[in-house]
């Protein structure tokens, strides 16, 4: 098959330009992607064309210059898409990862082997990393990415992965019956986390109240819509009042003053959604540690055992950083394999055969300051790796006081109450359909009152710009 099309690519310094691409190829044999005459992408076999019928503007795609990956491209990520080439088009919905098990590889790398095929480094993905994305009229989307979406309005099915993506952290973070929960910031990500907690509330049938913290008229009556028992009003509360005063607190503002609120009102844990780069509450490289959906617990040798909710794995490797080596040499549990050192030799000891066949991560790190933390999520300059197994813990030892900056005071005492942070990604859109399709006032609702504006794929630097604007939601755009 060869198709030629004309797509807006977005560049480093935040506009579109307008670009030719032709696409040659099959399923079965792959396919070359040309930009304006010029190679851009070959991609094997394992590859579906699809025409775009609508995709959602994500924050993702607002910060989009500031990630690590290559432009001009093609974004967009929240794609509903027909099928080319099926006789009667079918409505898909289109996960973003590119990875060996979605493009049914026979040959799989070890993150896929152990359950994380999403944290495959050789992932593509969609929209952001060189994969063409939802903003234009065509894409290439891995065969067993796309996902039928029959039976869902055209209006639900555009917000599958952000929902998808929001119904993730509620796996990661399951309130308890008996909990008090709040969303911090419930523009267009915190509203359908406030959707997904409803959700998971009624399919469960789990007891826990759910609330919405802001500072916005219209986000406060948008809350009530989307599934808030209850509102806070920060323009009319004193935020001291809220202090601990929520077991889990979902934070999707984005901001480091946000961050800063989620650690005083949370009584347990803050669940990290969204970040912008910056050093928050002392801490740094907060946004891998996001994109990893690793958490930040208190050291302590109950938290050496722990896992995602939906995992059965066992830890068994954990690196120790120098300033708290010693300590917990003596107290680590005889089943572990300990190592200790620099992230210079830690990074070593990874890429030795010890490690070989397996995730060249530890299942967990040991740090003693804030430095180590950054280190541990992100040693290098430059290199998207981490030391730490993806979905696992960083172990937070606050014992050396002084090792702490006075901006990460806050977040020392946190730990120091025995609170944690988690973190979570993109989600399971199988998983997210059926409870959708088990609430229908949930996606009813969604449907109703998420989308605040409309666009023609003819005027996407308008929509982008309007998705930047405080007044929006979520806007789309549509290629009909």
């Amino acid at each position: 098959m060869q198709l030629k099309f004309k797509a807006l690519d977005y560049t480093a310094n935040d506009t579109f330009e307008e670009s030719e691409y032709e696409y040659k190829g099959s399923l079965e044999a792959g396919w070359e992607i040309l930009r304006n005459g010029k190679p851009y992408l070959q991609v094997g076999p394992g590859y579906n064309l699809f025409k775009t019928k609508a995709c959602g503007v994500c924050s993702t795609d607002i910060d989009r210059r500031f990630l690590p990956h290559p432009l001009p491209q093609i974004i967009g990520h929240e794609v509903v898409a027909e099928s080319v080439g099926e006789g009667t088009p079918k409505q898909y919905v289109i996960e973003i990862n590119d990875t060996f098990e979605a493009r049914g590889d026979d040959v799989q790398d070890a993150f896929c082997k152990e359950g994380i095929p999403t944290h495959s480094p050789e992932r593509k993905v969609l929209g952001i990393d060189r994969l063409p994305g939802g903003f234009g009229p065509y894409i290439l989307a891995p065969k067993n990415a796309a996902i039928l979406a029959d039976g869902l309005h055209s209006k639900v099915a555009v917000l599958m992965e952000p929902f998808a993506a929001a119904l993730q952290a509620i796996i990661a973070s399951p309130p308890k019956d008996g909990d008090s929960v709040a969303v911090l910031g419930p523009r267009r990500l915190g509203s359908l986390i406030l959707s997904a907690l409803k959700a998971h509330k009624q399919s469960s049938k789990s007891n826990f109240r759910i609330t919405a913290i802001t500072r916005h008229d219209h986000l406060v009556e948008l809350s009530k819509k989307m599934g808030a028992e209850e509102t806070v009003d920060l323009r009319s509360v004193d935020a001291d009042d809220l202090k601990d005063k929520f077991d889990i607190v979902y934070d999707t503002t984005s901001t480091p003053s946000g961050f800063l609120s989620a650690l005083q009102f949370a009584k347990r844990e803050v669940h990290l959604k969204t970040t912008n780069g910056q050093v928050m509450g002392g801490l740094s490289h907060l946004t891998e540690l996001v994109v990893d959906e690793l958490s930040l617990l208190p050291a302590t040798v109950e938290n050496l055992d722990f896992h995602w909710p939906r995992e059965s794995r066992q830890n068994k490797t954990v690196f120790l950083f120098p300033s708290i080596a010693e300590k917990w040499k003596a107290i680590l549990p005889k089943h572990f394999d300990v190592f200790t050192g620099t992230a210079s030799e830690a990074w070593d000891i990874l890429n030795s055969k010890v490690f070989a066949g397996h995730v060249p991560r530890f299942d967990l790190v040991i740090v003693g300051s804030p430095d180590e933390i950054g280190s541990a999520i992100r040693p290098f300059p430059g290199k998207e790796d981490s030391l730490v197994r993806p979905r696992s813990a960083i172990l937070v030892d606050t014992e050396i006081e002084r090792l702490w900056s006075e901006e990460a005071t806050v977040s020392l005492n946190f730990f120091k109450a025995g609170k944690m942070i988690r973190s979570s990604r993109c989600g399971d859109f199988h998983y997210a359909i059926k409870l959708l399709k088990e609430n229908t006032d949930v996606a009813k609702s969604l449907e109703t009152n998420m989308i605040s504006h409309n666009y023609n794929f003819a005027n996407l630097p308008d929509a982008y710009n309007k998705a930047k604007e405080t007044s929006s939601v979520k806007v789309v755009v549509n290629f009909d």
